[in-house]
């Protein structure tokens, strides 16, 4: 009994220890967030953990309003000091070593470390018409005590020396800058629209670099087009946006950033440059609007930061890694920021992001984790093109995440390398990297025709073989007379008859037409059987068509969807075609108009299943074939339209492209109808059952 008492004890205690183990375990104060193949934001494993936030330095005095910051290759940390007026220097301990500037400096913005020379932006008092911006350039000792033998001022830059600048009564306002090994500076200029501007060590402007695009609406070019010789017009001048800020890495390439509303955080506010001005991320790559700043990492990633505190990892392609972080609302939150306004990275992957707000004036410190580490391994040994060694760690990154589609594209590389294709085919299907697939299926193929070659020519010749002597006994002794039977005996079926004439558009559309209008030799029951086939046909194509060719998630495929984006179309056309043909006083009736239309898609069932097979054993070597398949099929389908218009309706050529023109129109107007209408009714709706529920909630 006592020992059954002892163990209920022991039992309770451990149960209470353990208890207490999970209850003061900690957890961030922030997610963290991978892109999912849609595209959209998912949770995964940690991959930084806010370790530490510094808000009073190690002599004494806080940090003001602070705009950049700088590491260097021994992990000394630089930061301009804003609100200060200064530049502070901490060692790798964090410790503050120098602080210097306060006597120079007006408001610097900008700062930037090479060759132990220290370049900071000082962007002046910003008044009109004022021109007090400077680049100071210090060089650095760090073997110095004293801090006038450590850190003396070398150059004194005001604005660069050139007659484009002077012409352009230009104001010399610098916000941000980085210097390449060369030490020509690549300053980000206040109000400059034209670019980056590339200043030689000499303080002579050389050029504009890494500008933004002009980007014009649909609409806005329109105009352009139709009122460019108008002077009595005044259209608002559109210029290219400023770039905010711009950094590089030890390979030669610029990381610039720029401040633009976005549309589902897709677009190009974050681009890797070269010196050719090329940017090498893509134009709709997964970025937030308010970037402040970004920096290059160990293994060939970067790292940004927005204004709300939010950062993120992203590959050398521009793929989102990891986002975590975010909007803090108290000053006790670490990994939460007020106002973000700078990142750097030292040499251990530790993340540093300034916290600029008058509250909060500190610098936030994250630290890797066992799972971004694997990342970083793996991401270093797939740079370094050792994809063979990297499986085994991808392989472990999958352990921790199996959502990461860098990772299955690192062991399909793998496999590739080792010449196990079937299995590199698989990674990259489910990496959804359609290159890389078309070269493993490359492979696979080639080697399959070289082993079955000497098959696939016997069997050829045996087929023609066979032909011939079909041809030649059904010529003698009229054996396989049947088949002709057997078309004729369906020739006198009316629903396979009628059926079977709408192949006549094919060959000649102006007959079908005329066959249709006055002889009734199809019904609407053939029309909307094709349409029923062309919509069957579509739906096989989302499934069947090969992976090379073929975007389509069937995951998130909806079937009521897919049926309004290829039915609803069709179907509004004819119905604008119908009603314009009224008002031009067209002879179709609205069964003719029905029937032609329809009978004009004929091509896209003969072709399409066709090249829903080929995509199958096509690469993108081959592309051009599909490509072509899908192009001719469209344009056979759009000269018939046009001869059906013209013969359904008895129109010149004239009133056949007006006609197809107004028909167009009226459609994109019908569609627009149909949404208001359909907002409208989800509107009401939506009113009713509040209503409902609110008189429901109060009784």
């Amino acid at each position: 009994m006592k020992k059954k008492i002892i163990l209920l004890v022991v039992l309770l205690l451990n149960f209470i220890l353990l208890s207490t183990t999970v209850s003061i375990e900690a957890a961030s104060a922030y997610y963290t967030y991978t892109v999912d193949r849609n595209g959209d934001l998912a949770e995964t494993n940690e991959a930084y953990e806010a370790v530490e936030m510094i808000r009073n330095l190690s002599d004494g005095t806080t940090l003001s309003s602070a705009k950049d910051l700088f590491i260097d290759n021994e992990d000394y940390m630089y930061i301009a000091d804003t609100g200060n007026k200064r530049v502070v220097i901490l060692n790798p301990n964090y410790e503050v070593v120098f602080s210097f500037g306060e006597d120079k400096f007006i408001k610097p913005l900008g700062i930037h470390v090479v060759d132990n020379l220290i370049y900071v932006a000082d962007y002046g008092l910003g008044q009109v018409n004022s021109d007090i911006g400077a680049i100071y350039v210090y060089e650095f000792d760090k073997t110095k005590i004293d801090l006038e033998e450590a850190i003396v001022l070398k150059n004194e830059f005001k604005t660069p020396s050139s007659p484009i600048l002077e012409a352009e009564n230009f104001l010399f306002r610098p916000t941000k800058i980085a210097v390449d090994k060369n030490h020509t500076m690549y300053i980000v200029n206040e109000g400059t629209t034209s670019g980056v501007l590339m200043v030689n060590e000499n303080n002579r402007f050389v050029d504009y670099f890494a500008s933004n695009s002009l980007k014009l609406s649909f609409f806005e070019r329109m105009q352009r087009i139709i009122y460019q010789n108008n002077d009595n017009v005044q259209m608002t001048k559109n210029i290219p946006t400023p770039v905010f800020n711009i950094t590089l890495d030890n390979s030669g390439y610029f990381y610039t950033v720029t401040q633009t509303n976005l549309e589902s955080n897709s677009g190009d506010n974050l681009k890797k440059i070269n010196i050719g001005g090329i940017n090498f991320f893509d134009d709709d790559m997964y970025v937030y609007s308010d970037i402040v700043d970004v920096w290059p990492g160990h293994q060939e990633n970067i790292y940004a930061v927005t204004t709300n505190g939010f950062i993120f990892e992203y590959d050398n392609l521009g793929n989102l890694l990891f986002a975590w972080g975010g909007k803090g609302v108290g000053n006790d939150k670490l990994g939460l920021f007020m106002s973000a306004s700078s990142i750097a990275i030292d040499s251990h992957n530790n993340v540093f992001v300034i916290d600029d707000n008058s509250s909060r004036n500190a610098i936030h410190i994250f630290r890797e984790t066992p799972f971004a580490t694997q990342i970083h391994e793996a991401l270093d040994l797939y740079n370094n093109a050792k994809y063979v060694e990297s499986i085994e760690v991808w392989e472990e990154v999958l352990r921790y995440n199996s959502m990461l589609d860098i990772a299955y594209r690192g062991i399909g590389l793998g496999h590739m390398m080792n010449q196990e294709y079937n299995e590199a085919l698989e990674y990259f299907e489910i990496a959804r990297d359609q290159q890389q697939y078309s070269e493993a299926y490359w492979e696979i193929r080639n080697l399959s025709l070289i082993d079955t070659m000497d098959n696939i020519i016997i069997i050829v010749v045996l087929l023609a073989v066979l032909v011939v002597v079909i041809k030649q006994v059904n010529r003698r002794s009229m054996v396989f007379s049947f088949v002709g039977n057997i078309k004729e005996k369906a020739k006198e079926k009316k629903r396979l008859r009628e059926f079977f004439y709408m192949f006549h558009f094919l060959k000649n559309p102006a007959d079908a037409c005329y066959g249709i209008k006055q002889e009734k030799k199809s019904t609407l029951l053939s029309a909307w059987i094709i349409l029923g086939l062309i919509f069957i046909l579509y739906i096989l194509g989302l499934v069947y068509t090969g992976f090379i060719f073929n975007d389509v998630v069937l995951e998130n495929t909806i079937l009521l969807k897919e049926a309004f984006k290829i039915i609803i179309p069709i179907l509004l056309f004819i119905v604008s075609n119908y009603l314009m043909s009224s008002l031009m006083e067209g002879e179709g009736t609205f069964k003719a108009v029905f029937i032609n239309m329809v009978g004009a898609l004929m091509p896209v069932l003969i072709i399409y299943p066709f090249l829903i097979i080929i995509s199958n054993f096509l690469t993108l070597n081959e592309a051009f074939i599909y490509e072509f398949g899908i192009f001719g099929m469209i344009i056979w389908s759009v000269f018939i339209v046009y001869f059906n218009v013209k013969e359904t309706h008895g129109y010149t050529v004239g009133q056949t492209f007006v006609n197809i023109f107004l028909s167009i129109v009226f459609m994109v107007i019908l569609i627009i109808i149909l949404l208001i209408v359909y907002l409208m009714i989800t509107q009401v709706s939506n009113f009713v059952i509040d209503l409902v529920k609110e008189v429901i909630l109060r009784e």
